[in-house]
């Protein structure tokens, strides 16, 4: 039994140096140091125009995003105030509820007024972005980041037209809005009118 349980033990021994010492080679995607033979000024440009495009882009993602955040609440705050205007055109109850209907359409005003100064403010830096995105795709494409150069202007003809869209659409709000604004102005006053007329009367009466 002895003798069986040592042969036993030397022949699974034996097996697992034979059958066990492979191991799987597992792929490491480590980013080498590139030599210093590489470290050339051009490789240097290169990749430092790389990092120039990656800001920004991400500059104009962000600028583009809050753009289109901020032409969004405009339009909101449009429909808000022309909704507010015909309630109070259509309101002729006690005289407290056509005061608090006119405190919130110059309150929505002031909104409408905000926001649109806030969005005046992102166009005008959005000009800015757009001239520091040229000037790194150009950069990159000189500087022998070809692809980087390509990526670039992918990205800013793509932020062309969702700028455009967005101008589009407000700029059809805000029309929208001048010929809700003259209307209003117009019955207001003719409310005014026929309001003094029935003064008038009772007065007389």
């Amino acid at each position: 039994m002895v003798l069986w349980t040592r042969f036993l033990f030397r022949t699974l021994t034996g097996n697992k140096c034979m059958s066990f010492s492979f191991q799987p080679k597992i792929p490491l995607n480590f980013h080498k140091a590139p030599s210093p033979q590489k470290l050339t000024s051009e490789y240097l440009i290169s990749q430092a125009s790389t990092s120039t495009v990656s800001a920004t882009q991400q500059l104009l993602t962000l600028t583009l995003a809050a753009i289109s955040d901020t032409a969004k609440m405009y339009r909101k705050c449009m429909e808000q105030l022309m909704c507010t205007m015909d309630e109070c055109l259509l309101t002729q109850g006690p005289e407290a509820a056509s005061l608090e209907l006119w405190d919130e359409v110059v309150a929505m005003r002031v909104k409408v007024e905000d926001c649109k100064q806030r969005l005046q403010e992102l166009t005008s830096f959005m000009e800015y972005v757009d001239k520091l995105a040229t000037a790194a795709a150009e950069t990159a494409f000189l500087g022998g980041a070809e692809h980087m150069s390509t990526v670039m202007c992918e990205s800013l003809n793509s932020a062309h037209a969702k700028l455009a869209a967005e101008y589009d659409k407000t700029r059809a709000k805000e029309i929208e809005l001048l010929k809700q604004q003259e209307n209003f102005i117009r019955r207001s006053c003719g409310i005014g009118k026929e309001l003094k007329k029935k003064t008038g009367v009772c007065e007389g009466t």
